[in-house]
């Protein structure tokens, strides 16, 4: 009986390695481009995988007008939708602090197809603040943000790649397997 017992424990314990390496993916990365203009462009040349996130980060001091940041990506198979939030600084208007207004934020398809764009939730604490939510398939994609900095501008997106329901109904296989090896261990 000795035996089996070891054998529940070490069943208990593969399980838990097994679940919870699936629960965040082992490559999971976070890309981050930074800007310090207003105009600017750059391409991501590794493609996006389940989990990984990019992070947009700019602050300008030295310039005010129109802005346009555009960043190419390639989303991988396996993801199956975005999620994101993006924030900036919006002080009074006759303040002395960073002002940047009307900001859009989308996702263009390569067919210059408007596929995903984002929903403001209001302001907070001198920030601005939107969200960035939507099925999305493998493909290259180009994320643009346009808006007018009044004075200096700080300016953060951050955009993640959402893996396939599967992995999670494999996640949840995996919990469950535990609790009932669990449970089974208390009952003698």
């Amino acid at each position: 009986m000795a035996g089996f017992a070891g054998f529940q424990k070490a069943a208990l314990a593969s399980a838990v390695a097994v679940v919870g390496a699936m629960a965040v993916p082992a490559h999971a990365v976070t890309k981050v481009v930074e800007f310090n203009v207003l105009n600017a462009t750059a391409v991501l040349s590794t493609p996006f995988a389940a989990g990984d996130t990019l992070l947009l980060d700019t602050t300008v001091t030295q310039e005010t007008g129109a802005m346009s940041q555009s960043i190419t990506f390639t989303l991988g198979a396996g993801v199956t939708s975005l999620t994101g939030l993006a924030s900036w600084q919006l002080s009074t208007a006759a303040g002395l602090g960073p002002r940047l207004v009307g900001v859009n934020i989308d996702v263009f398809d390569a067919g210059n197809n408007v596929v995903l764009s984002d929903t403001f939730a209001g302001v907070l604490g001198g920030f601005a603040m939107s969200s960035l939510n939507g099925s999305i398939s493998a493909g290259t994609y180009r994320l643009v943000a346009t808006g007018t900095a009044v004075r200096d501008t700080v300016f953060n997106v951050s955009v993640s790649a959402v893996p396939e329901p599967e992995t999670y109904a494999l996640f949840l296989a995996g919990l469950g397997a535990i609790g009932w090896l669990a449970g089974r261990r208390g009952v003698r």
